[in-house]
């Protein structure tokens, strides 16, 4: 018990004194090693074995992937049949800016390419149409999160990882819950626009041509999630596969539409590898962190004081939630799925929640706190790219918590809106 509060202790310590994430996690792990009379040597150890995984193969894929899309004008060319397909409704490009990361999350796998990427393009557009750049910002920032619900989603292959469950499953059950998110966000920006609270330029009318051109320009592009989902959900390929297919469907794309070039290539080949780097570190110190965490039986001690408070399923997910919500204010998304997935899932499991189902939760709960300060990281990639003061980003982005929060609600009350898809599609 000693050791397992040490380990914490020193984490959330050199955390709160500004050292980076993994270096606190490393540290306190191996303190806590050694408080235990372990040898030092097993970290290594520990560190290999929590990366040997076929699955986690993928991981550096995706991220290729959605990095080649960014490079290749595939990112344009998506924003641009979304403005011909939605840009006419009220809030206009507010809405196409929403459609775009719907269709680009079927690629990137990550709400930070998506920030990046599209971010750029869809705060320029916006801008220059009449629209205030904070506003711009809030609804490019909210609409990332969808990045990594709809699959592939990084994040949702690190929880099936950990939590030992079909990431086919995982990634079918993101599809609705993602498409809800947009939806709702939607919803959000025309009653903003309608009520006068932003600032909306005149929508351009609809032409049924330019959605027709805007298609047959951006054909392979928008055929990219279908292949990579299609590929997976179908038999096809494994999802370590997949990603693999992602990368080379985008090297396809750049060679058709004449994008890419060596350079690029090496600028997303060097960034995929420098992501990667850091995810498979975390993992594999994660890993260590959960052996010592169930060897000192903290998950048992915290699933008895959790039940102890209830025993209903819905009030200890709404206990979770906020759990996790204000971890997501001072931590980054994968090192909480690293320390609190073995901790949770004996109580999830003794209450019959499906894994499957809080693997959207858990996933979507800390994709809001890229939105939530101190530590959000989609505030500074969207101060970093907008030059707006993070002050300011954080102000402009306090009306998407609306529907947000109402998205998780509706996820985590409504287990179906997770669980309809992969049960229909697996024979559940």
């Amino acid at each position: 018990m000693m050791v397992g509060l040490a380990l914490f202790g020193i984490f959330l310590i050199l955390l709160g004194i500004g050292l980076s994430v993994s270096f606190s996690m490393s540290t306190s792990t191996l303190v806590a090693l050694i408080m235990a009379d372990y040898t030092p040597q097993m970290f290594p150890l520990m560190l290999e074995e929590g990366v040997r995984s076929f699955l986690l193969l993928s991981v550096p894929f995706f991220i290729l992937a959605g990095n080649l899309m960014n490079s290749t004008g595939v990112t344009q060319r998506i924003f641009d049949f979304s403005s011909a397909l939605v840009g006419h409704i009220r809030g206009g490009l507010a809405h196409v800016n929403v459609m775009a990361s719907m269709i680009f999350a079927g690629i990137s796998g990550t709400a930070v390419a998506d920030q990046s990427g599209l971010g750029q393009i869809e705060i320029k557009a916006m801008t220059q149409r009449g629209y205030s750049l904070g506003f711009s910002v809030a609804v490019t920032l909210a609409s990332s999160v969808i990045g990594a619900i709809i699959p592939p989603s990084v994040p949702l292959i690190v929880y099936a990882f950990l939590a030992e469950v079909s990431v086919e499953r995982l990634f079918t059950a993101g599809i609705i819950p993602g498409i809800l998110i947009g939806i709702l966000l939607m919803i959000q920006t025309t009653i903003m626009a309608k009520k006068g609270w932003v600032v909306t330029p005149p929508e351009e009318p609809f032409e049924l041509k330019k959605v027709w051109i805007t298609a047959k320009d951006g054909l392979f592009a928008l055929l990219a999630p279908v292949v990579v989902l299609v590929g997976m959900l179908g038999g096809i390929v494994t999802p370590t596969e997949a990603g693999l297919l992602a990368v080379l469907y985008s090297i396809f794309c750049g060679l058709i539409y004449r994008d890419l070039n060596w350079s690029k290539l090496k600028e997303a080949i060097f960034s995929s590898v420098k992501s990667t780097a850091l995810i498979m570190f975390l993992v594999g110190v994660g890993t260590s962190m959960t052996w010592i965490i169930s060897a000192e039986k903290l998950p048992v001690i915290l699933s008895d004081s959790l039940l102890s408070i209830t025993e209903n399923k819905y009030i200890m997910l709404l206990l979770i939630n906020v759990i996790l919500l204000i971890l997501g204010c001072v931590m980054e998304g994968i090192p909480i799925k690293l320390i609190m997935v073995p901790i949770l899932l004996p109580i999830i499991d003794s209450l019959g929640i499906d894994r499957i189902h809080f693997g959207i939760v858990m996933a979507y709960n800390v994709l809001i706190g890229m939105l939530t300060p101190p530590v959000g990281l989609g505030l500074y990639v969207m101060s970093t790219i907008s030059k707006l003061p993070i002050e300011k980003v954080m102000r402009a982005v306090l009306p998407m918590y609306i529907p947000l929060f109402v998205a998780l609600a509706l996820i985590t009350f409504f287990p179906q809106i997770s669980l309809w898809l992969p049960n229909l599609l697996f024979n559940k």
